[in-house]
């Protein structure tokens, strides 16, 4: 594929990037289906626009696998059949999109027009589809933003896996087990990634299983899950039982409130697509959690005055680090990075 077939392409993928961004689930009101069918209309267009130049630039590739790719925002031919040809995953991810805007969307329209959980069910089929586009465009050089749209389902698991796991730590783990156990879960974890790396049928299986809970990307990348694990893997090795347990409650309350927030109301951009608003909250409920689980099972050992310093800095760190994390997961990164400014703050204060 021509690298004019990669930029057209790419165009067409931040379109859509930024139309899953603005009509986020978290953002998405009734009032607001018709600002979305008539950017969903502009981005049908122009797929319509571009088939003749991604034509053109087709054939005139002097690569014969590229002259085989067949036409590629055809939803009919998944992008045609050039075998071993690396633009074959574009053109099949070009026309799944084609086919999506092509067709009346019912999240939009008539009665349904309010419905909100249609307006989900569809952001996620074209958030699956930018997701595919991105990821064939990594074989050409071509790096896209990352999306993680509003899941509620997801942040609620994301809670509750904190509670669980601050439970575990403080009533019935031993020392030795608070790596183990974490430690165990990473090889798993682990292990399917290249299992789902070596087998698109095992990926697909898998997306399917955790489909209520998993970011379209996850089906290109290593999952938050993995890295997650291996996180508390890490602070079970290397940090005491009252970071470990501050780190996951600053995670597990922090990050659903900064996705929340920033995707509802933030406005004030920063950096990495996060908001003012959204870092804000992150801080501020993170602080609050990690007081109270440190006050609750440790008060005695550290004060209610120390516990609230600590709980503050691991949070403000925290936040900080989610908002400048771009290429490590932020569900490795962060609950390290709270458990170390938790300990080094105990340590000096």
């Amino acid at each position: 594929m021509t690298q004019g077939l990669a930029e057209e392409s790419s165009i067409i993928a931040l379109e859509l990037h930024r139309l899953l961004r603005e009509f986020d689930p978290a953002r998405f009101r009734a009032e607001l289906a018709v600002s979305a069918r008539r950017r969903i209309a502009a981005l049908r267009s122009r797929l319509e626009e571009s088939r003749g130049r991604l034509e053109e630039l087709r054939a005139r590739s002097l690569d014969g696998a590229d002259r085989g790719v067949g036409s590629p925002i055809s939803p009919e031919d998944g992008g045609g059949s050039g075998g071993g040809n690396v633009a074959v995953p574009v053109a099949a991810s070009l026309g799944r999109l084609a086919a999506l805007v092509q067709h009346p969307v019912s999240a939009l329209e008539g009665e349904h027009a309010a419905d909100e959980s249609r307006w989900v069910g569809y952001h996620k089929q074209l958030g699956e589809a930018y997701e595919a586009l991105s990821h064939a465009l990594r074989a050409h050089s071509v790096r896209l933003p990352g999306l993680r749209p509003t899941n509620y389902t997801r942040s609620a698991v994301h809670v509750a896996s904190g509670v669980a796991g601050l439970v575990l730590i403080e009533h019935f783990l031993s020392d030795v087990a608070r790596a183990a156990v974490p430690f165990a879960f990473a090889l798993t974890f682990w292990f399917l990634e290249v299992l789902r790396r070596r087998s698109e049928r095992a990926n697909r299986f898998l997306m399917w299983v955790f489909h209520k809970i998993a970011h379209p990307r996850e089906a290109h990348h290593v999952n938050s899950s993995t890295w997650y694990a291996t996180s508390l893997a890490l602070l079970g090795l290397f940090f005491p039982k009252a970071c470990s347990s501050l780190a996951l409650v600053v995670l597990a309350f922090g990050d659903p409130a900064a996705s929340f927030v920033g995707r509802r109301w933030g406005r004030l951009k920063l950096y990495n697509g996060r908001t003012l608003e959204g870092t804000l909250s992150f801080a501020l409920v993170a602080a609050l959690a990690g007081f109270v689980a440190l006050y609750a099972w440790h008060g005695a050992e550290y004060g209610a005055l120390r516990a609230l310093v600590a709980a503050s800095v691991a949070a403000a760190v925290a936040a900080l680090t989610e908002l400048f994390c771009k290429k490590v997961d932020d569900n490795f990164a962060v609950p390290l990075a709270a458990a170390g400014a938790a300990w080094a703050t105990l340590a000096l204060f």
